[in-house]
């Protein structure tokens, strides 16, 4: 059983590894001269119809990125709600050796408009990644001023950014991923700061499990009082969670620095899913039942894809899933309400075909790294969605996301999206980042290779007579 089990953990450090190297061949390389040199070898070494096919080749590669995608195969939003989006505006700063902006988070605070996100010469965990705190004045979006950054000089991946206020002061949560051996880059926990101006920064401190990644953060009032709301994951180690890769929990805070679990009584426990199912968003609904959606790329008893989950008011801890999982997969998801009804957006990754393309035969970390391979080879976008709820009994409708509109610019590496509302305009913003060095039918993985940026604009949600 010892050696099964080291023989598995080599086979997936392997694999981990060879997934890697391509990556930096690709970002290391110039695409057009290696095109010219294949060519130029296959003439030399084989003949010249060789040479002539390897450039046909490149030829109909090319051609092939121009032909547009299927239209997606969710069903079309046909509600009264649309979203218009505003001009977008870079965020990050410009850095020759820091390249990789992503991981961004965004709160209003004040007459400001604050953005956390990581800074990196590269995907990978490196020591040179940072931390970057910058605002920019809510009516002046279009010029942000760094104030902080914290960088722990190791290597070290620092990334996973959640800004929230509560009373006067501003937090931000932040996790520290430690690279190993043959690849990956698991957590070693959280750390926080605060500030009351921006000036001023607590010395960050460690928060929460080891290994715990947190994932959303809502602040709602209730009696009067700020009550914080956290989902996170850590990753399942105990043997009673073999085929699992991450336990969720939900937790809630009145001082933004100390969690306990939403359940009542002293025996009360705050995971609420152990699966495959890492990044989670939730937002609550006008009754204040709870709904929340977490994309479950490593798979579990209810499949790939995304997960949804259902809790009620007055039972928040008790988190009901679906039985089968969502075929599609929507990464970094981001759930908000609009308007005193409560109608549900979701902005994430756009899923245009179903995530799982393994049988469900094979064994589990197969599929995994199969399923993870085919996706990371596929062009990436992002869109809105509507959400809609379980009904009173807490049954889903046949199709609960629906699309609304895509993101116009957003394609390849994407993701982290956060909103804010902007008190002294009266109007919404999103931030997030994604790729700025190549075109939309670039896939995920080559994305991952080039420069990405942080990014905000306005947006407005409006609601027309039908």
């Amino acid at each position: 059983a010892v050696f099964s089990h080291g023989l598995m953990v080599s086979l997936r450090q392997a694999m981990s590894l060879l997934t890697k190297l391509p990556l930096l061949a690709i970002a290391l390389s110039n695409h057009i001269l290696m095109l010219w040199l294949m060519m130029l070898l296959a003439t030399v070494l084989y003949s010249k119809y060789a040479g002539m096919l390897v450039l046909l080749g490149g030829i109909f590669a090319r051609l092939a990125s121009f032909r547009r995608r299927p239209n997606s195969n969710l069903p079309r939003y046909k509600g009264s709600i649309d979203v218009m989006l505003g001009r977008s505006y870079r965020a990050s700063s410009l850095t020759s050796d820091l390249r990789t902006n992503n991981g961004v988070s965004i709160a209003s605070f004040g007459d400001k408009l604050v953005v956390a996100y990581r800074k990196a010469g590269t995907h990978f965990p490196s020591y040179k990644d940072k931390v970057v705190v910058a605002f920019a004045f809510q009516r002046e979006i279009h010029h942000f001023y760094e104030v902080w950054e914290q960088s722990t000089g190791v290597d070290e991946n620092l990334r996973e950014m959640q800004l929230f206020q509560m009373g006067d002061k501003l937090f931000l949560y932040f996790a520290c991923l430690a690279p190993v051996k043959g690849g990956g880059s698991p957590p070693r926990g959280m750390q926080w700061t605060s500030t009351t101006d921006l000036d001023v920064w607590t010395k960050p401190s460690p928060v929460g499990r080891v290994s715990e990644v947190v994932s959303d953060v809502k602040v709602r009032n209730e009696a009067g009082k700020s009550v914080a709301y956290k989902s996170s994951y850590v990753l399942a180690r105990h043997a009673a969670h073999q085929n699992a890769k991450y336990i969720l929990h939900f937790e809630k805070s009145c001082d933004g620095e100390n969690w306990a679990p939403v359940g009542k009584g002293t025996n009360a426990d705050s995971v609420v899913y152990v699966g495959g199912v890492g990044e989670v968003s939730f937002e609550f609904t006008p009754v204040g039942d709870l709904v929340a959606i977490g994309q479950n790329g490593h798979g579990d008893s209810s499949g790939f894809g995304s997960q949804l989950f259902f809790a009620r008011v007055g039972h928040l801890g008790q988190w009901e899933p679906l039985r089968v999982s969502l075929p599609q997969r929507f990464d970094t998801p981001r759930l908000w309400s609009h308007g005193q009804e409560g109608e549900l957006l979701l902005v994430a990754r756009h899923a245009d075909v179903p995530y799982a393309v393994m049988p469900g035969d094979f064994p589990l970390w197969i599929q995994r790294y199969v399923n993870m391979l085919m996706y990371s080879l596929r062009p990436r976008s992002a869109a809105v969605y509507r959400l809609h709820p379980p009904d009173g009994h807490g049954k889903w409708s046949r199709d609960p996301i629906q699309l609304i509109r895509y993101l116009d610019g957003i394609h390849s590496d994407n993701g982290f999206f956060s909103t804010a509302h902007c008190h002294e305009t009266g109007d919404d913003v999103i931030a997030y980042y994604c790729s700025s060095s190549c075109h939309s039918s670039a896939p995920w993985v080559y994305g991952q290779t080039l420069d990405t940026d942080v990014y905000i604009r306005r947006y407005q949600v409006i609601s027309h007579t039908m």
